[in-house]
């Protein structure tokens, strides 16, 4: 048990990036969005929502603490009951486990509605940034990355 804490441990903190010398980041790239060229639209905004952004079929919450709860409830009783125990602990661990990944991944979300120079209307849906408001009548960038992903920036 301790190793696997001990791996656990370490693929963290080795996951973990130093300072942006650039100040704090307001937007997420993946790596195969990076070294690219983008297209850049000027739009205006016409109108703003606010959303909930789902995950969609992560269970990783679901087989933790099944996993979890499984191995807390082997260690209750023995024989017979020792493994009853541990049925009824993943059973509940991965009711519990579920729950709590609904909550962790969900996330704040906007939907923006734009105007392009162009006349084409779109609308835009990203994850809030605490550092960014957007408002009816600004004026935006509209960056669009080879793979399609599009996000609306001041």
């Amino acid at each position: 048990m301790k190793i696997l804490f001990t791996l656990l441990l370490s693929s963290l903190l080795l996951a973990c990036a130093g300072p942006n010398p650039y100040g704090s980041a307001s937007e997420n790239y993946s790596t195969s969005e990076t070294n690219q060229s983008m297209h850049v639209f000027n739009a205006t905004i016409i109108d703003v929502q606010a959303v909930t952004i789902d995950s969609e079929g992560n269970f990783v919450g679901k087989i933790a603490g099944g996993l979890i709860g499984g191995i807390a409830g082997s260690s209750v009783g023995a024989g017979r009951g020792s493994s009853a125990a541990a049925v009824a602990g993943a059973v509940i661990g991965g009711i519990v486990g579920k729950k709590a990944d609904e909550l962790y991944n969900k996330a704040n979300g906007v939907q923006i509605t734009v105007q392009m120079d162009n006349g084409q209307v779109q609308s835009i849906v990203q994850e809030v940034n605490p550092n960014v408001i957007f408002r009816k009548g600004d004026h935006v960038r509209i960056i669009e990355s080879a793979t399609s992903k599009t996000r609306v920036i001041q």
